[in-house]
């Protein structure tokens, strides 16, 4: 099938773009011709080491120009990339190389010691590091491998259906799931974010989210309307606003988290923002008295993406006109918009039929960016994409003008912090502590985190344990990500009908008194 390919459009870029600023990192300021050429040089590198399309090329980097050589030069060179999320522990990682049978694992100085660590455990044929010091035995220095390339343009010729992006999720049943996206699929999604989050000629975006996680969101649609992507090394509120007014900025995105240290401790009067036009917010629900505070400190400039990994940002847009209209209407603070315009969204009972507005049911969506799939997992495919319709797990009504709302999800799901936290994997890592007998684990509201991991835990018979000892236990084996933020030692866990542990009832204990079970 004719389409664009990820290679393609990023050689269109270069030649539209070719002298204007790129990318800013710390000192560096490549223009595209110079980004390309390190880009191309990468993609060139590793179809050189035999890789072809379908292989697969995982990596856990940094945000640094090295992991934008390595991520998109291998989409440039028709290659898949396997992104793993540096936050999460090693027992992950290594299940997410051995699931998508990455051929390639790269990491650079920061993540050495993770990458040797999964080397250990997954066998991967080719093994990169961007620091000589850090190059296992049998390994290759990404410095060598570019050396004699190409930077010229010339993308291979890939099919707009071949894959090229697995990004990995949360699973119901511990294992995380590899969401399998084409070039055709990606770039739509890449395409509707450039629209729909009003990306501007010449943008200014600020990267202080994760470019392998939701600053994707950004990056490419920057680039498509020739702006630039500034880079910093990780979220800190001083130097986000201080990059703002220096760089003069034009747009960022946060979670809400980010958004809820900048308003509760960032001296923000002190700093000339006025170049800002566009502030994003997504991948976590936001309450709408910390949203009316952040209105009132920024300005007219916030935009709300919905969406999922199958579905990246873009179901539903809650734009900055929808936000000014909320002058009027404050319940539109709590929405999360109406469907972009490549989405067809529908709030569907249990069959897929459409339920009339106002009723609940689950948020389904299709389009033309929506996932092939789960790689390796037929049944939990099947369970998720229903007669071409993704089942997004939440739970969600319309109303008239055709704004949804999420109220609840559907999924066994948590979003701490912007981060997908599933309590089976939680539950899993706390029933192998000596003195836990029954564990339950539900999300509970937090004025930081938006929701906060809460496990709810009977001790076995004779033994006691501390819950800061048992937050320390999970964050050994599963990360900060997955540890609770709280534990409640009980005598014994609500169960349903049949036996199992009630979590609705648990997590109604929490949510009392509140318009909706997500925070």
């Amino acid at each position: 099938m004719y389409g664009r390919s990820f290679g393609s459009v990023l050689d269109a870029c270069a030649t539209s773009y070719g002298r204007q600023e790129a990318l800013v990192r710390g000192d560096l300021r490549p223009s595209y011709a110079e980004v390309m050429d390190g880009i191309r040089r990468t993609g060139r590198a590793l179809r050189g080491l035999g890789l072809e399309p379908g292989d697969r090329v995982a990596f856990v980097m940094s945000d640094s120009l090295d992991l934008v050589n390595m991520m998109y030069g291998a989409l440039w060179a028709g290659l898949t990339i396997v992104p793993l999320n540096a936050r999460l522990q090693l027992d992950d990682h290594v299940y997410m190389v051995k699931d998508s049978g990455a051929r390639a694992l790269a990491f650079n100085a920061y993540t050495a010691e993770r990458g040797h660590g999964i080397l250990e455990q997954a066998d991967v044929e080719f093994a990169i590091a961007t620091d000589a010091a850090d190059v296992p035995s049998g390994g290759l220095l990404l410095g060598d491998l570019v050396a004699d390339q190409d930077g010229g343009p010339g993308a291979p010729e890939v099919d707009a259906e071949s894959e090229c992006w697995i990004q990995y999720t949360g699973g119901t049943t511990g294992f995380p799931k590899g969401a399998l996206h084409s070039h055709r699929t990606f770039l739509s999604a890449m395409l509707s974010c450039a629209f729909e989050l009003d990306v501007q000629p010449g943008e200014r975006h600020v990267h202080c989210a994760p470019l392998t996680h939701s600053g994707m969101a950004y990056f490419l649609p920057v680039w498509m309307r020739g702006g630039t992507n500034i880079l910093l090394p990780g979220f800190d509120p001083a130097r986000l606003l201080d990059t703002i007014e220096r760089e003069h900025a034009t747009s960022t995105l946060m979670v809400p988290t980010m958004l809820y240290v900048l308003l509760d401790g960032a001296e923000i009067d002190k700093y000339n923002l006025t170049s800002l036009r566009t502030l994003s917010y997504g991948a976590a629900p936001m309450s709408r008295e910390r949203l009316e505070q952040a209105l009132d400190a920024f300005g007219p400039v916030f935009l709300q993406g919905y969406g999922q990994t199958e579905a990246p940002m873009q179901i539903t847009v809650l734009n900055k006109r929808d936000h000014l209209l909320a002058a009027e209407r404050p319940e539109l603070l709590s929405s999360c918009g109406r469907p972009v315009t490549i989405s067809e969204v529908r709030i569907a009972g249990d069959d897929l039929s459409s339920l009339p507005d106002g009723e609940v049911g689950e948020i389904v969506v299709r389009g033309p960016h929506v996932t092939l799939g789960y790689v390796n997992k037929p049944e939990e495919t099947a369970d998720a994409i229903r007669d071409g319709w993704l089942c997004t797990g939440d739970l969600g009504r319309r109303d008239d003008d055709g704004y949804v709302y999420i109220v609840d999800r559907k999924k066994d799901m948590i979003i701490s912090g912007g981060f997908n936290v599933y309590p089976g994997e939680v539950e899993k890592a706390l029933t192998t502590h000596p003195a836990v007998g029954a564990v339950c684990v539900v999300g509970v509201p937090d004025e930081k985190w938006g929701e906060a991991v809460k496990a709810v835990v009977v001790c076995e018979e004779g033994s006691t344990a501390n819950p800061e000892d048992l937050i320390a236990y999970v964050k050994e084996r599963k990360g900060s990500v997955m540890a609770p933020k709280s534990v409640d030692i009980v005598d014994q866990i609500p169960l349903t009908s049949v036996g199992k542990y009630d979590k609705q009832a648990l997590r109604q204990r929490y949510w009392a008194g509140r318009e909706r079970a997500v925070h």
